[in-house]
């Protein structure tokens, strides 16, 4: 099975982008676990962002909008928390239809006698470059983070097709192979 990036479109100019996690550790939101539900979150958006809204707001923090997680309820992906902000836009507007999104699951996943690997960093884990992912060690889950990389958002070929054909707007999805350590 072939697995993807699922990330906002950077080609796209002007994307918006957080600029905070409302007072939350952004660190909680990449460590793959269910996380309490917090009060009333207030998201601002970073000063250059514009007027368009993809799917997928990124930045300190990841923000679904409510029709990509209806399309994501109705394919019955489950392993996804999200809490409900109020985003301040650089224009003073606040807006209601996104929600941080929580990924449930990190997994220690890559494949890593079939994956490009840099050198450690601080004595971390290995930079990781192309990479495939280990199916059994996917667990059968459709979206998910990995260990090596846990910022990023993997989807697995099943969810990928299912996204094509809902045509989602300000998104990319790019296969791991073609990950630079960076886009």
């Amino acid at each position: 099975m072939k697995y993807y990036i699922l990330k906002q479109d950077p080609r796209i100019e002007g994307q918006p982008k957080t600029s905070d996690c409302g007072g939350l550790d952004p660190l909680d939101f990449i460590d793959g676990k269910i996380l309490p539900v917090p009060g009333e979150l207030h998201i601002k958006l970073s000063p250059r962002s514009s007027e368009y809204r993809g799917d997928i707001i990124s930045g300190v923090s990841t923000l679904f909008h409510k029709n990509f997680i209806a399309e994501l309820d109705r394919l019955g992906v489950d392993n996804i928390q999200f809490f409900p902000v109020h985003m301040h836009a650089p224009d003073g507007m606040i807006e209601k239809a996104f929600s941080m999104a929580n990924v449930i699951g990190l997994l220690d996943a890559v494949d890593i006698n079939n994956s490009t690997l840099g050198e450690k960093i601080s004595g971390i884990r290995p930079t990781l470059y192309s990479f495939t992912i280990d199916e059994e060690k996917a667990k059968g889950l459709h979206i998910f983070r990995i260990l090596h990389a846990p910022a990023l958002i993997i989807i697995d070929e099943w969810l990928f097709e299912k996204l094509v054909a809902y045509n989602i707007p300000g998104v990319m999805m790019y296969p791991t192979e073609d990950y630079n350590g960076w886009s």
